[in-house]
């Protein structure tokens, strides 16, 4: 005799509300949920102090199923999204955000300035993103939405490299991954969870 399945709402709190925000952010990633209502909604996630409060969170969301299959035909095709791209900072103060479509390969190189690349309405291809850095006595951020998995591999002397991204999606979830490579000197590179950044700013 098959095992009954455990329902939901025995689970503990904290791992309902694990899984209440992990479906958030699949809700997210393919565009059932705008990036103003994810952020509203994870935020009461973790201020809510029961099951009900969590499920509540989720009940006007269509089916899995329905809502987050792919459709048969992409507008834009992975073969048709940009090879490399590169972004050039020097003794300056560069911020990249808004809505594009991430090449598979960005040559970073940041002098003497102050680069910020904000992802969260960006476009990742499926698979790995890698962001190739170059730090010189430079301040580096980089902010990346719910649901994305961050692989730093930097290397840095006399720098700090700080990966605080939170909760990544397990490996083998096909959530796409941004992996840093490259080097920091005498530099500062952060990594940020768009979410996370706004509620420590509002502590």
């Amino acid at each position: 005799m098959a095992p009954e399945k455990k329902d939901s709402l025995t689970l503990p709190l904290e791992t309902q509300r694990e899984k209440v925000i992990e479906l958030l952010s699949r809700h997210f990633a393919h565009d059932t949920l705008s990036l103003d209502e994810l952020e509203r909604r994870i935020e009461l996630a973790y201020q809510a102090r029961g099951s009900a409060e969590l499920h509540d969170l989720t009940r006007d969301l269509p089916a899995e199923g329905a809502a987050l299959a792919k459709p048969a035909a992409a507008p834009l095709p992975d073969a048709f999204a940009p090879v490399e791209d590169r972004i050039l900072s020097i003794m300056t103060e560069t911020k990249r955000r808004g809505v594009w479509r991430l090449a598979r390969h960005i040559d970073m190189w940041s002098i003497m300035s102050d680069t910020q690349l904000d992802l969260t309405e960006a476009i990742f291809p499926d698979g790995v993103t890698e962001i190739d850095v170059s730090a010189v006595m430079t301040s580096v951020k980089v902010i990346v939405p719910p649901g994305v998995r961050v692989v730093v591999q930097t290397t840095s002397v006399m720098a700090t490299v700080s990966d605080e991204s939170f909760e990544p999606p397990d490996v083998g979830s096909g959530a796409p991954v941004l992996r840093l490579t490259g080097f920091a000197l005498m530099s500062e590179i952060k990594v940020r969870v768009r979410l996370r950044e706004r509620l420590l700013e509002s502590l």
